[in-house]
């Protein structure tokens, strides 16, 4: 009879455990009142224990690489029991409550504030990857607002959302009969923003993708409709390049601002935060459809490739709580990019001469970033706030660094295999559910195509060694010219300007005239020709300068550490650098190993 009890305690337990493992944690988000830019927050569970007694909100997401904190946007949090009794909670960081009996817990209850106009300025939010309430729409990325209990994070998950139902939603989450969008666990909820509002649609079929497009803008302008004729040959192109369909549906979801309101709400950028299944831009409306957007378009979509399909052990599943890097967002970001540029030249949608231009565009950026740290170094200290704003060389050095291993491989495999080709091998060897080890990865790289391939990687992409574009551009037949006078007439100040961890605008890049004049690097301009300098005065100011000519002085207030320095710098007639131009007479080898290079193999 004790063995035959135990038994049956044993089954109970059993289903017990089994019961409480598929238990579904309920959300609902009231954002009815847009007047109080807050999200109303209700989380309904029950069957917790001790283990799970911590609520987190994310101190980062993915593909963003920075400290975001949402935590700090809570404005009140409240725990209650079944029968409506207040629990006790504690904050214990800044993403962090701490609930005790939550065995008896039923119910939280918390407002989250709007990262778009909130009155936290430090650190704020890029707006592709926050939060915004507006009386004709609602950009709502899950993970801003919505948490999870400790030891949880695979649990199934519902949420309803309670907001105007004259509104258009876009999200590629998924609504079941009770009008509840479900999720399999919190990393799939995370990543699978939701847009709401006034919108426009439209949608279309690529390669068994289903493609959508869900557009605010505050005028007519910009729409679904013209969105998706601009976008169309750039999904074709995607199409050609990736030659499989690695997702069954994708939605772009896009907020366009009008400049005034993109500006009080102090945004440093635009952009767009890609997903498995969506991506969601944040984009001032220009009044018409830009090469940058489609461009943004091209490497968002391109991202369901890598990291959402290809990715290291390190972010799957992904630490919401401590933000950790892979050192392979070279891949992730820099091959995205470089994919995003050759697609386009070898589908026609641009010719040899505008991507050689990117390519110069590339490596002039580049100059002005930090050259003595490496792509693999950045990515491994990418939280680092003394790193964060090298990041962007990603786009930059990292896609030049994969332009030079396509060509590297092309030659080495006699025009037969790129980086595409290895890339699709790599896709099929491991996937969304097969992360390779964060570790191995440069040796299955090397034992996947040559050994040659590891100097490659120690040379450029462990180590800082410069860039070998002249050698590998002239396989192809190009010539290079580090600088000439530019063809462009108007005046220039020899200086490049970026934002600071402050959002303010710095001195990232000065020519050596205006250090001369008494310029620095990491200088804040304050005034310029007596304009102070913002967002909103950069248009007027440089308006003027171009009205001016080469060689007359243009007085500059700057910023200095605690002091402020007034600066005479003559204007400067403009230089084209890194220049890319086609050999007189190329080899038939250079013909050969381009025309591999210009097509999808």
């Amino acid at each position: 009879m004790k063995n035959i009890f135990t038994i049956i305690v044993f089954t109970l337990l059993i289903i017990l455990n089994i019961r409480l493992f598929t238990q579904t944690i309920t959300y609902e988000v009231d954002v009815t009142n847009h007047k109080d830019d807050l999200f109303h927050v209700t989380v309904y569970t029950d069957g917790l224990s001790s283990e799970n007694n911590i609520y987190n909100l994310p101190a980062t997401v993915p593909g963003t690489y920075s400290n975001l904190n949402f935590g700090r946007f809570v404005t009140s949090f409240n725990a209650y029991d079944k029968v409506g009794s207040e629990l006790r909670t504690e904050k214990i960081s800044t993403n962090q409550w701490q609930i005790d009996n939550v065995d008896e817990l039923a119910k939280l209850d918390y407002d989250v504030e709007d990262t778009f106009d909130s009155d936290i300025i430090d650190g704020k939010v890029i707006p592709m990857a926050g939060s915004g309430i507006n009386n004709d729409f609602i950009v709502l990325n899950t993970f801003a607002m919505l948490g999870y209990f400790e030891n949880l994070q695979s649990k199934p998950i519902k949420l309803k959302l309670d907001y105007n139902s004259d509104w258009t939603a876009g999200t590629s989450l998924t609504i079941d009969e009770g009008g509840y969008y479900i999720a399999e666990t919190y990393d799939y909820l995370a990543d699978s923003p939701i847009f709401i509002g006034e919108l426009t649609t439209a949608s279309t079929t690529v390669n068994d993708i289903k493609v959508g497009v869900y557009v605010y803008s505050p005028d007519t302008t910009i729409n679904a409709d013209k969105i998706m004729d601009a976008a169309d040959d750039i999904l074709q192109s995607a199409s050609e390049f990736i030659g499989y369909s690695p997702v069954t549906h994708y939605n772009f979801l896009m907020c366009f601002l009008d400049m005034p309101t993109f500006m009080q709400m102090g945004f440093a950028g635009a952009g767009a935060l890609e997903h498995s299944y969506s991506s969601l831009f944040v984009f001032p409306a220009m009044g018409r459809f830009t090469q940058e957007i489609k461009d943004d378009m091209a490497h968002e979509f391109l991202h369901i490739l890598t990291p959402l399909n290809l990715h290291s052990n390190i972010i799957q599943p992904f630490n919401f709580e401590v933000p950790t890097a892979s050192q392979h967002i070279w891949l992730y970001e820099g091959v995205t990019e470089w994919a995003s540029d050759i697609m386009q030249l070898r589908s026609g949608l641009i010719t040899t001469d505008e991507y050689l231009d990117r390519m110069s565009e590339k490596l002039t950026i580049n100059d002005r970033f930090r050259q003595d740290i490496s792509l693999t170094d950045l990515s491994k200290q990418v939280y680092d706030e003394a790193i964060t704003m090298q990041f962007l060389n990603f786009y930059n050095k990292g896609a030049v660094t994969a332009a030079l291993l396509d060509i590297r491989l092309l030659e080495l495999s006699g025009g037969k295999r790129g980086l595409r080709e290895v890339y699709l091998e790599l896709l099929d060897k491991y996937g969304k559910d097969k992360p390779f080890l964060e570790d191995d990865f440069f040796q299955i790289f090397v034992d996947m195509t040559y050994p040659e391939i590891q100097q490659f990687i120690n040379d450029y992409l462990i180590g800082t060694k410069p860039l070998p574009y002249e050698e590998y551009m002239a396989k192809l037949g190009f010539k290079y010219i580090p600088e000439r006078p530019s063809d462009d007439t108007r005046p220039s100040l020899g200086i490049e300007m970026g934002m600071n961890e402050k959002q303010q605008f710095t001195i990232i890049g000065a020519s050596e005239i205006s250090t001369q004049a008494g310029l620095q690097v990491n200088d804040i301009p304050l005034k310029i020709i007596g304009i102070e300098v913002s967002m909103s005065t950069a248009r007027e100011i440089f308006g003027k300068l171009q009205s001016m000519n080469v060689g007359e002085k243009v007085d500059i207030v700057v910023q200095r550490g605690d002091k402020e320095f007034e600066v005479n710098v003559p204007l400067q007639q403009r230089k084209d650098k890194h220049i890319f131009e086609e050999m007189e007479n190329p080899s038939e080898e250079q013909l050969k190993l381009r025309e591999a290079w210009s097509k999808n193999l």
